[in-house]
């Protein structure tokens, strides 16, 4: 992962000057080949280091802007959803990555429910993925930001689930609607007995405990049908798309909606 030798001045001014902006990894439904959702990324447009989306999170969090970049992207999404609208399917996830760490802050949940008042809710159903970069303590803090955006209808992902060795503690101490799982696990699937298994193990437990599953990272058809095979239906990676930039993803809906049209006339 790339370092990012910032300072508090420098992500300052980026988000002041509108850098920090969201892309858009579609999630697909595997069966139908029919968007499911949306996975929100973070990138600096003017940026020659190439940082993941993490990576960026990381910096802000360390210089303290943490809050107020959260806020400047929910802003630019919300843009994005209420413009694209008419293109976008009813039903659509929108997934948000944040860190442990997040999750505790205060101002978390307002933010989290002010973006989803900005959005047409019932058209939406917005996915908070918590990433495993951090201990997630099952502090009162974090089981109630949970419990709260939970009651407004928000589902809560375990992310890169597998990777972690708190993961399955977490499905004891916390209530959560789903997990993803990690990349890792998908790009061996073919190769690897071990990744193989561990993918199985990861959908048999989501079926056991009535959770939702997303696989990420998937990169070829044979990695989809096996992935399929195993239950694990919504997918996301390069076989489907890259991340969009909003005028990308306005490409992409109008070129999905009138494949559709055409197929649904045959």
């Amino acid at each position: 992962m790339t370092a990012l030798p910032l300072n508090n001045i420098d992500l300052y001014c980026a988000l002041m000057m509108g850098e920090i902006v969201p892309y858009y990894q579609p999630l697909i439904n595997s069966r139908t080949q029919r968007l499911y959702g949306l996975e929100i990324l973070m990138r600096w447009s003017l940026s020659e280091e190439n940082a993941s989306p993490l990576a960026l999170i990381r910096a802000f969090d360390e210089n303290g802007l943490l809050p107020e970049m959260m806020q400047h992207l929910m802003r630019k999404v919300a843009a994005d959803i209420n413009e694209l609208d008419a293109l976008l399917p009813v039903g659509l996830h929108l997934s948000l990555n944040v860190s442990s760490s997040q999750v505790a802050k205060p101002g978390f949940v307002f933010d989290t429910l002010s973006f989803l008042a900005s959005i047409p809710l019932e058209k939406y159903c917005l996915v908070v993925e918590v990433t495993e970069e951090q201990p997630l303590p099952p502090t009162p803090e974090v089981t109630g930001a949970f419990l709260k955006l939970q009651l407004a209808g928000v589902e809560i992902y375990l992310d890169d689930f597998g990777t972690g060795c708190s993961n399955l503690e977490y499905l004891e101490q916390f209530s959560v609607d789903g997990v993803k799982v990690d990349q890792l696990f998908v790009k061996h699937l073919s190769s690897d007995k071990a990744s193989t298994s561990i993918a199985a193990m990861v959908a048999g437990l989501a079926k056991a405990r009535g959770l939702g599953i997303i696989a990420e990272g998937v990169e070829t058809p044979e990695q989809s049908q096996l992935l399929r095979d195993m239950g694990i239906v919504i997918q996301q990676g390069y076989l489907f798309s890259c991340a969009l930039s909003q005028s990308q993803l306005r490409e992409y809906l109008a070129a999905r909606r009138l494949h559709f049209q055409m197929k649904n006339r045959k």
